[in-house]
């Protein structure tokens, strides 16, 4: 198991502490993270992990911040927006 460690060079362990550190884990529960759930042995070592509401707000927080999608223009999506000119014709 060693022999795997001393293949890692130093650059790739500093960005996998950074990675861990930005994603808040340890290193091992990172690099867990990115292995395949082949026989969902880590999917259920996930479901074991108990949260706090607390932490998990935070979490949610984090996903939104993450995956939100910024529009800088009026979006009317009411109901009278959906028809057209066409349809009065009708």
């Amino acid at each position: 198991m060693i022999a795997v460690l001393e293949q890692i060079k130093p650059e790739t362990a500093e960005l996998l502490a950074h990675e861990a550190e930005a994603n808040h884990l340890s290193v091992d529960e990172y690099l867990r993270s990115l292995l395949p759930h082949s026989n969902g042995a880590a999917k259920a070592e996930e479901a074991k992990e108990e949260l706090t509401p607390q932490e998990k707000a935070r979490r949610w927080s984090e996903w939104v911040d993450k995956n939100a999608v910024s529009v800088n223009h009026f979006v009317d999506d009411s109901r009278e927006s959906i028809y057209t000119r066409e349809d009065e014709q009708l």
